[in-house]
């Protein structure tokens, strides 16, 4: 039995039916002369299988091509060939040509054309999607899956003329065009206005299927995306489509489209020239159009800051997205930040990451801003939240606490703001600190932060510091006696712990310990605080428990065999 299928005429199949064939014998060899056994055994025995040699199937192929006037006829007897023996035919014909994309584009675009059946096992083989490496310009090779529900597509080339590349590009295009209707998924990268139209075509074509689009316009030039206002590539209409990640690209929002989105994500970091720069304004009535999403992140760092545009938003007139859980934005400019989060009403979402390197107390105690009453009521129903002011991470979980991470660089300001409004009637989680104590962190912050928040239940300190100890406790004016810092405190680990401190929290199980360790004269005691309950020690993040309550595990460890070797390890 014969299984044939007609293709399209072009100069390349004769070229690419014997790449495959040389290919195919070439690997076969080289895999029966392979030192695994196991390997060798199984091509052999499929190799038993076949009724004509590899060299017999290329000549077969080469005389049953049938010069029409458009058109190529191509039979390839392959009834005998097992589909698990033609997926490692494809991947020993591929393998050896990945370093040279056009060879292997031809090699496969040969392989799609020889019968229904090799093309049905590349469309449908989820272990093998076939990959297409195609080069538009010397800088770099991209990838472009082909005949398959995906596909990821970049498009880089130096000739502006874009009906002037040559034959093999057509034919590339040409393909993925025919199967763009099949498409769930796909990815687009982009440099110029030719491409652009390219772009139209692909998500026109491939609208009736799909889902999920990204777009990445990386690094654009002014000369290159020359098109004034922003670009409509949904003009046919994208029913199916829920998902949409884009980079630096100015896209036309689509009132019809966005109502259906379920996923948006926007990054800009190199904003296009001769694009006008987005506004608070425009952010926000991007999520008003939105009531279907149910994860939205923007992420700007652009030279311009963005454009804060309109007054603050009164309650009645905030967005509200119910079916949100997910909400990440970052920006540099705090006030974009405050009007965009305050503008926002999010009820059922679980998770936050919000992210702002400018100055944030001066807009966070402003009472004309709804940014405190939108983070504090956020905070009851969130599972997790993570808010980063500069370089200082405060991570919000609802139920589990606050991680605050402090460094020495980290906004003292902002974040004594925030202590003092835990310190309020409005309901904070328990607060946890994370402390790098390096060289260079004002520990006389620290202090002043640790003591305005004696609810703390969880303290990390990571870093190789002596003064891990004048964190924990200061002296008072009685007798020497050291007081713990944080009564409240429930777990403690620490990172990278010296031994010395290590050694030192060990003795002070017994409530005594000799005052060169705590640079006093004369003996000190420290009232070990009695809710204390674990304590974990190690080197790097993956931390050494100690098991048990704290009292028992320091007495544990007094009497076992522990060292600095195992903290080490």
């Amino acid at each position: 039995m014969d299984i044939g299928t007609t293709v399209e005429k072009n100069q390349h199949i004769d070229q690419a039916m014997a790449c495959l064939i040389n290919g195919v014998r070439n690997r076969v060899k080289q895999c029966l002369a392979s030192p695994d056994p196991d390997e060798r055994e199984w091509i052999l025995q499929d190799l038993d299988h076949l009724k004509l040699s590899y060299q017999t199937l290329g000549q077969r192929i080469h005389h049953h091509i049938a010069d029409t006037t458009r058109r190529l006829n191509i039979r390839v007897p392959i009834y005998h060939l097992p589909n698990e023996l033609l997926i490692k035919i494809f991947a020993l014909t591929l393998i050896p040509n990945r370093d040279d994309p056009r060879h292997y584009m031809n090699c496969l675009i040969g392989l799609s054309l020889v019968s229904k059946d090799w093309n049905g096992i590349i469309r449908e083989t989820p272990s093998f999607w076939a990959q297409i490496s195609s080069t538009y310009s010397d800088t770099e090779n991209r990838a472009a899956v082909l005949r398959s529900k995906e596909c990821r597509l970049w498009v880089y080339y130096d000739d502006d003329d874009f009906h002037g590349r040559d034959e093999e590009e057509r034919v590339f295009l040409d393909l993925a065009s025919r199967e763009a209707y099949r498409w769930q998924s796909a990815e687009f990268g982009l440099d110029s206005d030719h491409t652009v139209s390219l772009l139209r075509r692909f998500v026109s074509l491939s609208a009736p299927s799909l889902e999920t689009l990204k777009i990445d316009c990386t690094e654009p030039e002014e000369e290159e995306l020359g098109i004034e206002g922003s670009i409509d590539i949904f003009s046919g209409g994208t029913d199916r489509l829920r998902h949409v990640d884009l980079c630096n690209f100015p896209i036309f929002w689509n009132s019809r489209l966005l109502s259906r989105l379920e996923t948006l994500k926007i990054s800009i970091s190199d904003w296009p020239h001769g694009y006008s720069t987005p506004s608070t304004k425009e952010i926000t009535d991007i999520l008003r159009r939105c009531p279907e999403l149910h994860a939205f992140e923007i992420a700007y760092h652009g030279e311009e800051d963005i454009h804060v545009i309109g007054g603050t938003t009164s309650e009645t007139e905030a967005v509200c997205l119910p079916h949100l859980s997910s909400f990440t934005l970052d920006l540099d400019n705090a006030e974009a930040f405050s009007r965009i989060i305050s503008s926002v009403r999010i009820p059922a979402c679980k998770e936050f990451d919000l992210k702002c390197d400018g100055p944030m107390h001066n807009i966070l105690s402003n009472e004309a801003s709804h940014l405190t009453a939108a983070l504090l009521s956020v905070i009851q129903s969130a599972q997790q939240i993570t808010l980063t002011l500069g370089r200082s991470t405060l991570a919000l979980s609802s139920g589990l606490g606050i991680d605050i991470y402090l460094c020495h660089n980290s906004p003292w300001e902002d974040l004594a703001w925030l202590i003092e409004q835990s310190t309020k009637p409005i309901s904070w989680p328990p607060i946890h600190i994370i402390v790098n104590c390096d060289d260079s962190l004002p520990f006389p912050h620290v202090m002043d932060l640790l003591r305005k928040m004696p609810s703390i239940t969880n303290l990390i300190l990571e870093g190789n510091s002596d003064q891990y100890i004048t964190l924990l406790s200061y002296p008072t004016l009685n007798n020497g006696i050291y007081e713990w810092v944080l009564p409240n405190l429930r777990r403690l680990s620490l990172r990278y712990c010296p031994g010395n401190t290590l050694q030192l929290l060990i003795d002070l199980a017994g409530n005594r310990q000799q005052g060169a360790n705590m640079n006093r004269g004369d003996d000190v005691q420290l009232g070990l605080p009695i809710k204390l309950e674990e304590v974990h020690a190690g080197k790097g993040w993956g931390e050494v428990p100690f098991s048990g309550p704290f009292y028992t595990a320091l007495r544990e460890l007094k009497g076992d065999d522990w060292d600095q070797n195992m903290i080490d390890q």
